[in-house]
């Protein structure tokens, strides 16, 4: 039934694409900076952690604010993924009812949408990188690997929660204080070997931080990605996907009667 059903999903993908960038103009609309919110965003949030973590913690990490720029970015994707797709069933009701396109394409697109937004993003601010180490333009093609499992990854979970959100009104209340919570136990602003044994089992069982760990490995410290960081997090996306197709799946005729 899942494979069937995705086969059916990437044969109506025009569909699904063309939702996306109906997301994405809807999101811009009336924005006189329209998608440059994708670069100044990163760039304010990095240079207000650098300001107070240098100046308040006193962190003398070299570059600290290109250390942190590499971990906001795919953050940044994923957290704005997931929150809007949590909604994305409510907010495309009359859409769903009309049984035009397959249901799963209303979170999806949401997520897909954010990915371009990202893309925008991160190649927007890869001459900063190069700048700091011109061996970056060396390792920079390893960066299809993160970025296009950090998607199904974030696929997987944007499906899971906006199925999760079509049962309950709490859910959305938790979601944001979730990733609240998920953005300070993730190694972002901080490495993770800074953080004592009794506590960086969160980290480590955390596939944020893996996602995360390979941006720095590739922007910030211009090597290649490890193999066991990427091993993770292949499995984590994988995993992710198809446990959130089959959840979706398996409460879709309830959903729909909810919407």
């Amino acid at each position: 039934m899942l494979i069937k059903r995705i086969k059916k999903a990437y044969a109506f993908r025009a569909t699904l694409l063309s939702l996306a960038a109906g997301d994405l103009k809807l999101q811009y609309s009336g924005s006189r900076l329209n998608i440059w919110w994708a670069v100044i965003t990163p760039l304010l949030l990095a240079a207000s952690i650098n300001l107070i973590f240098t100046k308040a913690y006193k962190i003398d990490t070299p570059n600290y604010t290109f250390f942190v720029l590499s971990g906001i970015i795919p953050w940044m994707f994923f957290s704005n993924s997931v929150l809007t797709s949590v909604n994305s069933f409510g907010s495309h009701a009359s859409i769903m009812r009309q049984g035009v396109l397959l249901p799963e394409f209303i979170p999806l697109s949401a997520v897909l949408s954010a990915f371009c937004t990202f893309l925008i993003g991160l190649v927007s601010l890869l001459p900063l990188f190069v700048v700091l180490k011109i061996k970056v333009l060396t390792v920079i093609p390893f960066l299809v690997f993160p970025v296009f499992l950090q998607l199904i990854f974030t696929a997987g979970l944007g499906m899971i929660f906006a199925s999760w959100n079509a049962f309950s009104k709490d859910a959305n209340h938790f979601f944001f204080i979730t990733l609240t919570i998920w953005f300070w136990v993730t190694p972002v602003f901080y490495a993770l070997d800074m953080l004592p044994y009794p506590y960086r089992w969160i980290g480590l069982f955390n596939p944020m931080t893996y996602f995360v760990a390979l941006y720095n490995q590739i922007l910030f410290e211009a090597r290649p990605p490890s193999l066991n960081c990427l091993g993770v997090v292949f499995i984590a996306a994988l995993s992710c996907f198809f446990s959130g197709y089959l959840f979706f799946l398996r409460k879709e005729k309830e959903i729909l009667k909810r919407v």
